[in-house]
C-alpha cells in the first residue's frame, strides 16, 4: 500500500491558520473546459476489524492531475479524503472499516487545464470537533479539494486518531472547500486544501435528503442537464445549515450518470445529508 508523503511546510504553524498559493503556467486552452474527458481510477485497500484506520492512495496517470477524489467504506466510516497537497497528482483517504476502503480519483490532462491555483491551510492543533474552510482567490471557484488531520511535522501521514468526518465538500457558493471531523488527539491539526480556477459558468448543485436519527440514509447528487460534474463531496447538515457534529459518512464518491453518491448516519434531530457537486459547462 502506498502512503501519501506529506511535507509540513515551514509556513504552516501550529498556532495560526495560514494559506499557501501555488500558480501553474497557463497553456493555450483556458480554464478547466467541460469538454476535457475525466478519467476515473479506482483501487481497494483492506481494513481489519475497524478498530484501526486503513489508508490508501490512488495516483493519476502521468501527465494528468486530480480534479476529484472520493471514497467509500461500507459499514464503516470515512475520516479523511484529500489530494496530495504537493503535486495534486494523487489522492488519499482513511477509514475505519471491517472490510475494504475504495478510493476513486478523477483525472484530467494537465496540459489541457489553465488558470489553476491551489490554496491550503493548516489550523491549530487540538482535540474535539474540528472544522474549517479554505477559500479561493477572488473571482475563482473551488474544485478537487479535501481535508484530513495531521500530526506535527506530518509524521505518519493522515492521523489515525480522526473519526466521524461529517463534511468534505465544495462550499455552497462554490468559492471554497470545507472539512469537518472529530479527533481525540490534541496533537492533530486539520489540513484543508482546494484547487481553484475561474470555472466560468460553473454551478454548485446541492441535493439533500432527511437524515432521521441513527438511520442510514443516502442520496445521489446530479448536475443539471448540459453540465459536467467536475468534483463533489458530502455535508451532514443541521437544520440551521451548520455541520452536524454527531454522525459520520461512509460514502462520498463519484457515480455513473454524472452524479455524486453519499451515504451516512446522523445522531442529531432534524438533520439532512447533502451531496454537493461543482458543475461546469
Amino acid at each position: 500500500m502506498r502512503i501519501l508523503r506529506i511535507i509540513a511546510a515551514a509556513a504552516l504553524t501550529a498556532a495560526t491558520a495560514v494559506a499557501g498559493l501555488a500558480t501553474f503556467a497557463a497553456p493555450a486552452s483556458a480554464d478547466v473546459p467541460a469538454s476535457n474527458p475525466i478519467q476515473y481510477i479506482t483501487d481497494y485497500f483492506w481494513g481489519d476489524t475497524g478498530t484501526y484506520a486503513v489508508m490508501g492512495t490512488v495516483s493519476c496517470p502521468s501527465g494528468s492531475r486530480v480534479v476529484s477524489s472520493g471514497a467509500s467504506a461500507g459499514g464503516g466510516q470515512l475520516t479523511a479524503i484529500a489530494p496530495d497537497i504537493n503535486s495534486f497528482t494523487s489522492a488519499s483517504a482513511t477509514a475505519r472499516v471491517a472490510g475494504y476502503l475504495q478510493i476513486t480519483v478523477g483525472c484530467e490532462t494537465t496540459a489541457q487545464m489553465s488558470e489553476v491555483t491551489t490554496r491550503t491551510i493548516q489550523l491549530p492543533y487540538g482535540s474535539g470537533f474540528r472544522r474549517g474552510v479554505v477559500y479561493c482567490p477572488a473571482g475563482m471557484h473551488a474544485f478537487g479539494g479535501g481535508g484530513y488531520m495531521v500530526k506535527p511535522f506530518g509524521i505518519g501521514g493522515f492521523s489515525r486518531d480522526s473519526v466521524e468526518m461529517v463534511s468534505n465538500a465544495v462550499t455552497a457558493d462554490g468559492t471554497g472547500w470545507t472539512y469537518a471531523a472529530y479527533t481525540s488527539s490534541s496533537n492533530d491539526a486539520p489540513v484543508i486544501t482546494t484547487q481553484c480556477a475561474p470555472l466560468r459558468g460553473s454551478y454548485v448543485s446541492q441535493t439533500g435528503t432527511p437524515a432521521p436519527v441513527v438511520q442510514h440514509v443516502n442520496t445521489y447528487g446530479p448536475c443539471p442537464p448540459g453540465y459536467t460534474a467536475l468534483s463533489g463531496g458530502v455535508y451532514l447538515s443541521q437544520a440551521n445549515g451548520n455541520e452536524e457534529q454527531n454522525g459520520f459518512v461512509d460514502y462520498s464518491i463519484p457515480a455513473s450518470g454524472n452524479r455524486w453518491y453519499v451515504d451516512g448516519i446522523s445522531f442529531g434531530n432534524g438533520d439532512k445529508l447533502v451531496a454537493l457537486e461543482q458543475c461546469i459547462r
